[in-house]
């Protein structure tokens, strides 16, 4: 095992490269805190506030322009890739702890009396958060080969589902047994803990000069793929949007299923991306990413549809796991053909873009389900839902990366 040595002459940095199970433990720690984050601040955080009788399109709002960092975290990804000699790991910690900081002042700050002051600080987190997801992308690129990618990817995505898991059962019990402002405390602490790992392993810079990164994003625009991409990306994230959107209130209003329900299948469910993700991580190496997804997307519309034909609550929670099993190996091999298509040398950037742009779909069309609900009723949404899938397949068909 390769060491590098530090001042004080101790041994400490650990080469992933040399050690592979390190190299996906560590991406599975990276992606930990956006698990936490994507339970702290569109489920936990509504609730918080609500506690002190906010009007709803005020929580709402405060809630969005928190989650829009996630939209627009290419921005900032641009500076890891313009920065790409002093090395990913350093912004990981540059995010990470502006998070810590931020959720910690979160923690003593009352929003019914400082408001806007909580928005502020709330959305700066998750710049904070944001930063650290995407150095972690870009690191991730700078390691991963095709031959592996498929597999880093699934390593990612078992990091934030467990990160989604703690977060619902831990957080939720901290909001219900201590207080609600307790939430952001703990997640700060969550992020300490995963940020020690990082502090232990090598990073092996690959590039010797200093990118110019908007030359290069500019340069990237004009291939054809990428004109592609950007209408497939969205699109391909739309079904999703609507899906998790709109089952929770399919299943609350329709079946009858009580919040305490809804939450332990939501908790089970996690077990099976894990799993879902392990395999079709695996899959899309051996396997190719394209065929990978025409068989994960046709497989999950086929689910999808099926739920219209749920008249249980047995049958939709084993329908539900099924599609969590599947969705997760769509999930993963997506990201992977996602990072074979960004530009190594800009990765941060390049990869936050797409991300991005499916955050853009998936959240744009969330919101847009209650009014579908609305006019076709909870049926259709379902129908829509698993339709929805197939349009993007024939943008994919056409989309040949070629800059591997």
């Amino acid at each position: 095992m390769k060491i590098f040595r530090i001042s004080g002459g101790k041994d400490i940095l650990f080469d992933i490269e040399k050690r592979v199970y390190l190299k996906y433990l560590l991406f599975a720690d990276l992606y930990f805190p956006e698990g936490v984050s994507n339970i702290l601040v569109p489920v936990l955080t509504p609730l918080y506030l609500n506690s002190f009788d906010l009007p709803v399109e005020t929580i709402t709002l405060i809630v969005g322009l928190g989650w829009i960092p996630w939209i627009i975290k290419f921005l900032w990804s641009g500076f890891i890739d313009k920065y790409v000699l002093k090395g990913r790991r350093l912004f990981v910690f540059i995010g990470g702890f502006i998070a810590i900081i931020c959720l910690t002042i979160l923690f003593f700050v009352n929003p019914n009396t400082y408001l806007i002051p909580f928005t502020i600080i709330l959305f700066c987190s998750q710049v904070g958060q944001t930063i650290l997801d995407s150095a972690a992308d870009a690191w991730g690129i700078d390691i991963s080969t095709k031959e592996n990618r498929g597999r880093i990817n699934a390593a990612m995505h078992i990091g934030m589902v467990l990160g989604s898991g703690f977060g619902i059962v831990i957080l939720a019990f901290i909001a219900e047994f201590f207080s609600y402002n307790y939430i952001f405390l703990f997640s700060a602490i969550f992020i300490s803990i995963n940020l020690i790992l990082p502090t232990f392993i090598k990073e092996t810079i690959k590039f010797v000069k200093k990118q110019n990164v908007l030359k290069l994003l500019f340069k990237e625009f004009k291939k054809k793929y990428v004109k592609l991409l950007f209408f497939y990306i969205p699109l391909a994230s739309v079904g999703g949007g609507i899906f998790t959107f709109g089952l929770p209130l399919y299943a609350s209003n329709v079946l009858g299923f009580s919040t305490g329900l809804i939450g332990i299948t939501a908790g089970v469910g996690y077990i099976f991306q894990v799993i879902g993700s392990i395999v079709g991580g695996i899959f899309s190496d051996r396997k190719g990413r394209k065929k990978t997804i025409y068989i994960y997307t046709i497989l999950t519309a086929f689910f999808v549809l099926l739920v219209i034909f749920s008249t249980s609550i047995s049958y939709l929670i084993i329908l539900y796991f099924i599609i969590m099993f599947v969705f997760a190996g769509f999930s993963v091999s997506i990201l992977a053909f996602y990072m074979d298509a960004a530009n190594p040398k800009i990765g941060g950037s390049h990869f936050s873009l797409y991300n991005g742009l499916a955050n853009l779909g998936y959240i744009t069309a969330g919101t847009a389900t209650g009014s579908i609900i609305v006019v076709l009723g909870y049926n259709y949404i379902f129908i829509l839902c698993g339709l929805l899938l197939f349009p993007p397949l024939l943008i994919l068909r056409f989309i040949r990366i070629n800059n591997q």
